[in-house]
C-alpha cells in the first residue's frame, strides 16, 4: 500500500511541472495587465461574481508572466501543500497523526480530488484546490469545539471568523457547506451552555456569504441564464443525487480507511466516543446535501467536476469517522482472532492488485503512462506557442492546434479555430496581439 501510494505521489509530482495555463488564466491575467490587481477584483465583483478571494489569488499570480508562462508548477506544488497541511492538522485534531496514516489519509484526498480542475488549473485551483484546504482546517477547529478539546477564546473566534468570511468568497458550494455544518454546531453550544463564541464564526460566515452572494456580478450573470428550480425541489434533487452519486464512494472511503486502521495497527482508544462520532457524522451528511443544493438549485445537477472536490472531502470524512467506529468494535470483539482474517483480506487484495498490474496494463498503469507522455506533448506545444507569441504584439497569428482526443490531465482548455472566441479573445489581450486563431 506505502509504495502504491507512493507511486501515486510521484505520478502527480511528475505533472505537476509539466502542467500549463489554460485560457481562463489569461483572462485573469490580461485584466491585471490592464487594471492592476486590485482593481481587476472590484471590477470582477461588479460584472462577474462575487468570488473576491480567489478572483484575488488568481490575478496576483497571472498578472505575473513570468509565473505564468515559466513557473505555473508553482500552482499545483502550493495546493498539494495546503492539503497536505490540513491533512496534517485534521489528523492531529483526532489524535492520529502518525506518519502511515498521514500519507494514506493524504493519497485517499488526492484520489479523489478533481485534479484537472482543481489542482492543475489555476483558476480552479484558487477556487476550489485551496478552498477545500482552508475547509478542511476550519472543520478540524470546529470539530475540536464539538467535542470539547479547546475552548473559543477571542483570538480563536477572530482567527476562524476571519477564515470563515473568507472561506464563503471562494465558491458557493463550500459556502452552503461550511454554514450548514456550523448550524447544527451552534445548536449544540446554546444547548451545552459551552463554546457559545461560535455564534460570531457562525455569523462571520453568513456575513461572508452575503458580500459574495449580494455581488452586482451575480445579478449580471443571473439575468443571462434562465432559472425556474424552486428550493423544495432542488433541496429533493439535491437529496436524490447524494444518494446516487455519494453513497457508494462513502462505503468505498470506509473500507479502504478501516484497511488503514488495521495496517497502521492502532492499538490504543480513539480519544473521541461513538455518540461524537456518529453525531459529527450527521453534521457532515448535512453540510455535503448544502453543498449538492448549491449546484442543484442553479443547474439542476452537480454541476462541473471541479465542485465536487468539496463533496468527496466531506465524503472523506464521513468514511473516515465510520471506519474508526467499525474498527474500535472490531478491536473490542476479537482482535487476535480476526487480525487473521483482515491480514488474509489485505493478501488477496495485494494479490488481485499485482495481477491486474500485470495482466490488465492497459486498463491500469498503461493509461497513466501515456498520460504522462501526453503531459509532456502538450507542454511542449504550448511552450513553443509562447515563445512564438511573445515576439509577436500587434500581430495577427494562426498557430498549431492541440488536437489529441484524449486529453491529458494537464489540460483544461485553449483557443479556438474562431479568432472571436473569447478564449481568443483572453489569449490576445494578453499578449498584446490583433488577434489569435488556431489552424483548422
Amino acid at each position: 500500500m506505502g509504495a502504491l501510494s507512493g507511486a501515486f505521489l510521484c505520478w502527480i509530482l511528475w505533472n505537476v511541472f509539466l502542467s500549463v495555463p489554460a485560457a481562463d488564466d489569461f483572462c485573469y491575467g490580461a485584466g491585471a495587465h490592464l487594471r492592476g490587481v486590485l482593481q481587476n477584483v472590484v471590477v470582477e465583483y461588479f460584472t462577474w461574481g462575487g468570488r473576491y478571494t480567489s478572483a484575488l489569488l488568481i490575478s496576483a499570480f497571472a498578472g505575473a508572466d513570468a509565473l505564468l508562462l515559466h513557473h505555473y508548477y508553482i500552482v499545483p506544488l502550493v495546493i498539494l501543500a495546503l492539503n497536505f497541511f490540513a491533512v496534517r492538522h485534521f489528523l492531529s485534531g483526532v489524535k492520529l497523526k502518525t506518519g502511515a496514516m498521514l500519507l494514506f489519509f493524504f493519497v485517499m484526498l488526492m484520489a479523489t480530488f478533481r485534479m484537472r480542475e482543481s489542482l492543475f488549473w489555476l483558476s480552479g485551483a484558487a477556487t476550489y484546490g485551496v478552498a477545500c484546504a482552508l475547509f478542511l482546517v476550519l472543520i478540524t477547529e470546529e470539530w475540536r469545539q464539538f467535542i470539547g478539546a479547546v475552548q473559543l477564546n477571542w483570538q480563536r473566534t477572530l482567527l476562524l471568523s476571519l477564515a470563515s468570511v473568507l472561506l464563503a468568497s471562494f465558491n458557493e458550494t463550500v459556502m452552503l457547506a461550511h454554514i450548514t455544518l456550523l448550524f447544527p454546531l451552534l445548536c449544540v453550544a446554546l444547548a451545552t451552555k459551552k463554546n457559545r463564541a461560535i455564534s460570531w464564526v457562525m455569523a462571520a460566515a453568513i456575513a461572508g456569504a452575503l458580500i459574495s452572494g449580494l455581488a452586482p456580478g451575480n445579478f449580471l450573470r443571473a439575468g443571462l441564464t434562465p432559472h425556474n428550480t424552486s428550493i423544495l425541489l432542488a433541496a429533493w434533487t439535491s437529496l436524490l443525487l447524494l444518494l446516487k452519486k455519494c453513497v457508494l464512494p462513502m462505503l468505498v472511503s470506509v473500507i479502504l480507511f478501516s484497511c488503514i486502521f488495521w495496517m497502521c495497527r492502532i492499538r490504543r482508544q480513539f480519544t473521541f466516543t461513538r455518540n461524537q462520532a456518529f453525531g459529527f457524522c450527521v453534521f457532515l451528511f448535512l453540510a455535503l446535501w448544502a453543498s449538492i443544493f448549491a449546484r442543484a438549485y442553479v443547474l439542476n445537477e452537480l454541476g462541473p467536476e471541479r465542485a465536487r472536490t468539496i463533496d468527496f472531502l466531506l465524503v472523506n470524512l464521513i468514511g473516515f469517522f465510520l471506519a474508526t467506529q467499525l474498527y474500535q468494535r472490531g478491536r473490542a470483539i476479537a482482535e487476535e482472532q480476526s487480525r487473521p482474517v483482515i491480514a488474509g483480506m489485505m493478501t488477496c487484495a495485494l494479490v488481485a492488485t499485482l495481477a491486474g498490474l500485470i495482466f490488465a496494463s492497459s486498463q491500469t498503469w498503461k493509461p497513466l503512462v501515456d498520460d504522462m507522455q501526453e503531459s509532456a506533448r502538450l507542454r511542449n506545444l504550448m511552450s513553443a506557442r509562447q515563445e512564438l507569441v511573445s515576439n509577436a504584439k500587434g500581430q495577427m497569428l494562426v498557430v498549431e492546434a492541440y488536437k489529441q482526443d484524449e486529453k491529458p490531465i494537464t489540460f483544461f482548455n485553449d483557443i479556438k479555430a474562431d479568432p472571436k472566441q473569447w478564449e481568443n479573445g483572453c489569449y490576445a489581450s494578453y499578449f498584446g496581439l490583433k488577434e489569435i486563431s488556431t489552424r483548422e
